[in-house]
């Protein structure tokens, strides 16, 4: 069944009705509205001050971790939903804890029935059912705001959600989500406040000038953001010398006006990174307060140069050759480059030393250069795959299977299909999809969509991936949801996944152990410890205070690597 929007709207309700009724949550949900929408709100009554409201509500029940709880809003006060008789009134309880907010470009119309719409920021693919929304959409459209499951592989979007219909502004967003996405390990995600800020517009008078091309903001209103940003450093526990290195680090730095999402691979990403490793910082506020502070302090641009370098290479290249060019040199370069990915050696650094022995010169592409939707040749057989189910079982089936796609992306170095073996899926199941899948669901869907892809392979290209998975394919149907469970609300308290560690078996409570038996404590973020097992495994990195603070969670199964090693 197909969860109705009245549903979700009475579970969404009645769970702000009981925040606000709440002794602790109702004074935090009060103060979260000028940390969410800014000092001056637009005046009551009118529909954009309504939406806005809607979407601090969403961020707070459904994001905030409540600072007096240590727990989502939705989590504390769901379980009278999720334990209900009623299977509406439980399904609309995982429709909100399954939801997450994005921004998305619509890439498919079926006029009366829906779109289809991809996750800039995540790359995955939702088909939404909105049948009045879809005689009003076009391809190319975006579409900002949450969108919540509700069966059957269907999303439905939140009416506070945003349309934009702006070929600059969708070219300007694909462009820093894509440089958000360099170097950075596990998928990325925005958070509803940062959605506000990037695309409503929740600012003060007294800030919106300095975000607005060729406007000219006064003294008063630059030393306000400067001071503001000061104080948010310092609630985090800089001292003094460390905030004005921050501020003198950006005031060195040309503020790109143009820019949809500051701290996306700039300067203030940077910073940003250093603070979540050696700080108590509010990550997201401190990225509102710099980004609003960094017109103020930034050093007027240089003037271009006459012969400025060349743009570095698009990480979304497509770097394997054809079905047809498997020379023995080509399968060496691609094993070479496997062996260093599968050790961990840098990408970059891997991908540039391919592309030597390759003899691709990667100078000739354009910045703006991107792969195919399934590069390669793992992504060609998915092609065929989806084409097969389409022609056999329809469009809608292959629409229920098209998170393939992400199988098609984890194996986009392999040049031989046919070399794909029980290593290369335990990777993708046990470490890409844990470190990816923003929900349960996600992970589930994906997990489907892969055994059906096996059992294809083999039976229509004698590949054995269907016996190769099926040691482990009963086991990793109930482990892998509940692991991304657990990533998923280390990524909400967390802001994100952290990269690099250690990984730990664990043992149950705060015990782990080393790969050589030593015994470890660990620090695990209270919201997703009732989702860990022992015998799971989980990268831990050392917190400021010497705590080993988990950061990733990984199943069971992942021990087999182990042995295939």
């Amino acid at each position: 069944m197909t969860l109705p929007q009245t549903s979700i709207e009475r579970a969404f309700l009645e769970l702000l009705e009981h925040a606000r009724s709440d002794e602790a949550l109702g004074p935090e949900f009060l103060r979260s509205r000028v940390e969410f929408l800014g000092r001056d709100v637009a005046a009551q009554g009118s529909r954009a001050s309504e939406m806005a409201a809607r979407r601090h509500a969403e961020w707070f029940l459904l994001e905030r971790i409540s600072d007096a709880h240590e727990s989502l809003p939705v989590e504390l006060l769901g379980s009278e939903l999720a334990e209900a008789q009623d299977l509406e009134r439980g399904l609309a309880y995982e429709a909100l804890l399954g939801s997450f907010a994005s921004v998305f470009e619509i890439t498919g119309v079926s006029s009366g029935e829906g779109v289809w719409v991809r996750d800039l920021a995540g790359r995955g693919e939702y088909p939404l059912e909105e049948a009045d929304a879809s005689r009003a959409l076009e391809p190319g459209d975006l579409l900002v705001g949450r969108i919540f499951p509700v069966g059957d592989a269907l999303h439905r979007i939140s009416h506070s959600a945003g349309f934009f219909r702006d070929e600059a502004l969708l070219a300007a967003v694909r462009k820093d989500l894509e440089r958000a996405r360099e170097g950075r390990r596990g998928v990325l995600r925005l958070s509803q406040r940062e959605l506000e800020t990037m695309f409503f517009a929740g600012l003060s008078s007294a800030e919106a000038p300095l975000l607005e091309p060729g406007a000219k903001s006064t003294a008063n209103a630059a030393a306000l953001l400067v001071d503001t940003a000061r104080r948010t450093l310092a609630e985090g526990g800089l001292s003094a010398s460390e905030i004005e290195d921050v501020l003198a680090e950006l005031a060195v730095e040309p503020f790109d006006s143009k820019s949809i999402l500051p701290g996306a691979g700039d300067r203030l990403g940077e910073i940003l990174a250093e603070l979540a490793f050696r700080s108590d910082v509010d990550l997201e506020a401190a990225r509102r307060v710099l980004a609003l502070a960094w017109p103020a302090l930034s050093a007027p641009p240089a003037a271009p140069r006459e012969n400025p370098p060349r743009p570095k290479r698009a990480r979304g290249r497509r770097l394997r050759p054809s079905r047809e060019d498997t020379s023995p040199d080509v399968l060496r370069a691609l094993a070479e480059f496997d062996a260093g990915r599968a050790k961990g050696d840098d990408l970059e650094a891997l991908f540039a030393h391919l592309e030597r022995q390759l003899e691709i010169e990667s100078d000739d592409a354009p910045e703006d250069s991107t792969a195919p939707d399934f590069p390669g040749v793992v992504g060609a057989m998915v092609v065929e795959f989806l084409w097969d189910v389409e022609r056999e079982r329809g469009a809608e089936a292959a629409r229920q299977l098209a998170a393939i796609a992400n199988f098609a992306q984890f194996a986009g170095s392999h040049g031989v299909f046919e070399n794909l073996a029980e290593r290369d899926l335990l990777l993708y199941c046990c470490l890409w999809l844990p470190e990816r899948a923003a929900t349960a669901a996600d992970a589930a869907r994906s997990f489907a969509a892969l055994v059906e892809f096996a059992a294809w392979a083999e039976q229509q290209h004698e590949v054995a991936l269907a016996s190769a998975l099926e040691p482990t394919r009963a086991a990793l149907e109930q482990s892998l949801p509940r692991v991304c469970t657990a990533n998923a609300r280390l990524r909400a308290r967390l802001g994100g996944l952290r990269e690099g560690g250690e990984m730990l078996g664990y043992e149950g409570g705060s015990a782990a152990r080393t790969s050589k038996g030593e015994e470890r404590q660990v620090a695990m973020e209270a919201g997703a410890v009732a989702f860990v097992e022992p015998g799971d495994f989980l990268r831990v990195q050392t917190a400021p205070g010497g705590q080993l603070r988990v950061v990733c969670v990984y199943p069971p199964q992942t021990a087999r690597l182990g042995e295939l090693a």
